[in-house]
């Protein structure tokens, strides 16, 4: 789009000359309230997630002195704990939860992106600063903090915070001649939330980047989209990333990558599955995008380089191949962004033919009942099974020792943070068996079928001797009720022996709390 091709037309009635201060007020207050709401979720409503509470453990265990991928195992690259260290130093330095400075931190970096996008957007067109602007800033922000409550703080909710400055500025880019738009200070912004982005999950999120970026390339015939300093500093921090674990974490190539290779990666959902789950409402909510503003040569670029940058992750989400909802959330965040960016320019409704009608109705009923689906799931969640176990080893121990042979991560990491205890064991659980055995049981290749099991011994041997040489104050296992995996693991006689001092403390579906009998 040139300097002189006309902007589409903004919805009737929100012009420079119509601006009572109740209508720009409203969805300011409305932001605010969303972010007050995400910050009530994260403390008050719905238990730390069981992925941020266990980056929380290792970085205490790492400000204790212990050593990354030699004390303990953790299959993700350091970046992810890396990015919650600060929220546990504020932690040792003020002796409030590091949850609370997460959530505090999380809301934050939230809004301070969303003003970086809307400075940058309303200097770039006046659209951004009519009075519609502000109920997509209400809205964009109520998506970035607490569309999926019970995702609050996950890494995918920073990357999805770290590109928006990058998406608002290529809009901007792409309104001028020469492609140059944005000042240092936001396309350096615009390249560290990049180059976050990436590290999250390399490198399946950079097609978040590649995708728009082509897009741009190939619509003005120029690689000027891509050689742009924004990309440039992403690139630059991701390399640099790469070749850091290379250097200084040999431990994780050496020991964590292949045990990810083996028992991790080959277990995927199956893609029929995946394509049901997430991807359709981003591939619905694109369809009614599309057929709503009349077919894609009438979608503005605006729109396009967001719903490019939400599709582009969508193969990543299949790549990834687990479908979890943390996995999904930046691609339907910016996909609904991209719909309330069109919104903007959709034009007199009552005058619109019934098909964009009809796509425009559609688009915001799907929107609404993802997201009141998915804050009923949050605020309905029955929490009690770890309420009731947390008080079964508060009356029993003060900051006890923990170790898990849960067959899922489950809610051995909240449940330390909130008794105040100290996780001891080298794995966050046991995991690696469950899985292997999923693998020994789907492949027909010998060869195959005996490394797995060789891995899944070693990894019951190995549980049965730290819990035989750390005695730890609790031991937690589950599920219960499932007959398989109480005879590969509870019937071990390695790990029985290692039991034969422990008790079960307290029992739920999910967790069975066992504590050592004093002697």
């Amino acid at each position: 789009m040139s300097r002189a091709e006309p902007y589409d037309k903004p919805l009737a009635g929100f012009g420079p000359s119509s601006r009572p201060v109740w209508r720009i007020a409203t969805p300011l207050f409305l932001t605010f309230l969303a972010a007050a709401y995400a910050a009530w979720l994260a403390i008050a409503v719905v238990p730390t997630n069981v992925d941020v509470s266990w980056l929380l453990v290792v970085c205490e265990r790492l400000l204790n002195g212990e050593r990354l991928n030699t004390d303990m195992l953790e299959t993700n690259p350091p970046f992810s704990i890396w990015l919650y260290m600060p929220f546990v130093l504020l932690e040792r330095l003020t002796g409030v939860a590091a949850e609370f400075w997460l959530a505090l931190g999380v809301v934050c970096l939230g809004l301070a992106s969303l003003v970086v996008c809307a400075r940058i957007l309303a200097r770039a067109d006046p659209i951004y600063r009519q009075t519609g602007a502000y109920w997509v800033l209400a809205a964009a922000a109520f998506l970035v903090l607490c569309f999926l409550p019970d995702q609050f703080g996950q890494r995918e909710q920073f990357a999805l915070i770290g590109i928006l400055p990058w998406l608002a500025l290529q809009c901007a880019r792409q309104r001028q001649p020469d492609f140059v738009a944005g000042s240092l200070a936001e396309r350096i912004v615009a390249g560290l939330g990049a180059g976050v982005m990436v590290m999250v999950k390399p490198p399946h999120f950079a097609l978040a980047f590649v995708v728009p970026s082509l897009c741009l390339a190939w619509q003005r015939r120029s690689p000027r989209p891509i050689l742009v300093t924004e990309n440039f500093i992403g690139a630059a921090m991701a390399v640099f990333y790469v070749a850091s674990i290379a250097i200084f974490d040999r431990g994780y190539l050496t020991e964590v990558l292949p045990l990810v290779r083996e028992v991790y990666l080959p277990l995927r959902a199956p893609l029929l599955d995946n394509l049901e789950n997430w991807p359709k409402i981003v591939l619905l909510l694109s369809a009614a995008i599309v057929v709503g503003t009349g077919g894609p040569r009438h979608m503005h670029w605006d729109t396009r380089i967001a719903l490019a940058s939400a599709l582009g992750l969508v193969p990543a989400f299949l790549l990834m191949g687990k479908g979890w909802p943390n996995h999904a959330l930046p691609m339907v965040a910016i996909t609904a962004i991209a719909f309330g960016l069109q919104l903007l320019r959709f034009g007199d409704f009552p005058k619109a033919g019934i098909v964009r009608k009809a796509a425009l109705m559609f688009g915001c009923v799907l929107l609404l009942q993802a997201t009141t689906r998915a804050q009923y799931d949050a605020l309905t969640r029955d929490s009690g099974p770890i309420e009731r176990s947390v008080g079964a080893i508060r009356d029993s121990f003060d900051h006890p020792t923990i170790v898990s042979i849960a067959s899922q991560m489950q809610a051995a990491y909240p449940l330390t943070r909130l008794v105040g205890g100290r996780f001891v064991s080298r794995n966050p659980g046991a995991w690696m068996v469950s899985s292997a055995q999923k693998l020994v049981d789907r492949t027909d290749d010998p060869e195959q079928k005996l490394r797995l099991e060789t891995i899944r011994n070693q990894a019951i041997g190995d549980f049965a001797a730290e819990i035989a040489a750390k005695q730890p104050d609790i031991v937690l296992a589950g599920p219960a009720g499932n007959p398989s995996w109480d005879a590969l693991m509870h019937g071990d006689k390695r790990i029985m022996a290692a039991l034969r001092n422990y008790r079960v403390l307290h029992a739920e579906p999910a967790i069975t709390v066992y504590r050592r009998i004093q002697r």
